[in-house]
């Protein structure tokens, strides 16, 4: 039998609990639109804590900070057609501030160190952009031969970048556009 102690700890943990929940529902299920990194002003933002502009510049901050309140977070969306495809991606990942602190960055090493290579990152752009097979990239000088193409495939694809869509033929995955998209805009911007 649980005492009066044990009762309202249990209590206030399924409370907080359902309330993380709710924020991460919250942030999973916030519309965005594409986001034109030429409006973002980043040092505003450390200006401006609760809502760091009146105007639409931080219409996606001002939306995070809607959804999830004081307590914060830290999302990540976006909505492109990759050339060549019939139909645009949407995709959105979030996390309130006090997930973030569970997280280990050293789990990410792997799926980073894959796009450490600059000709892994022109293979990736390269397949993003339409082509699929390894025989289309060894055409390009720049990707070497077909050896270090099919190594430089097997970290990507080891590392989750890239998977073998049918056949000898290679794709980003549609869960992993964006997120490659959004490394790619923090490493040119």
């Amino acid at each position: 039998m649980n005492t009066p102690s044990q009762s309202e700890s249990t209590s206030a943990v399924e409370s907080r609990l359902a309330e993380l929940e709710r924020k991460v529902a919250s942030l999973e299920s916030a519309s965005a639109a594409p986001l034109d990194p030429a409006e973002a002003d980043p040092s505003s933002a450390s200006d401006h804590p609760a809502h760091p502009a009146d105007d639409d510049t931080f219409w996606a901050l001002n939306g995070l900070i809607d959804h999830a309140g004081d307590e914060g977070g830290v999302v990540y969306t976006g909505h492109t057609t990759p050339p060549g495809a019939e139909s645009p991606v949407s995709w959105q990942m979030g996390l309130p501030s006090a997930a973030l602190e569970d997280l280990n960055f050293a789990e990410a090493a792997g799926a980073l160190a894959a796009l450490g290579h600059p000709v892994r990152l022109e293979l990736l752009q390269a397949i993003y952009e339409g082509t699929t097979t390894v025989a289309q990239l060894g055409n390009d000088d720049r990707f070497g031969t077909t050896g270090q193409i099919y190594h430089h495939i097997h970290a990507l694809a080891g590392a989750g970048w890239l998977e073998n869509s049918r056949r000898g033929h290679w794709r980003v995955p549609g869960q992993k556009i964006i997120p490659l998209l959004t490394l790619i805009l923090i490493g040119t911007h």
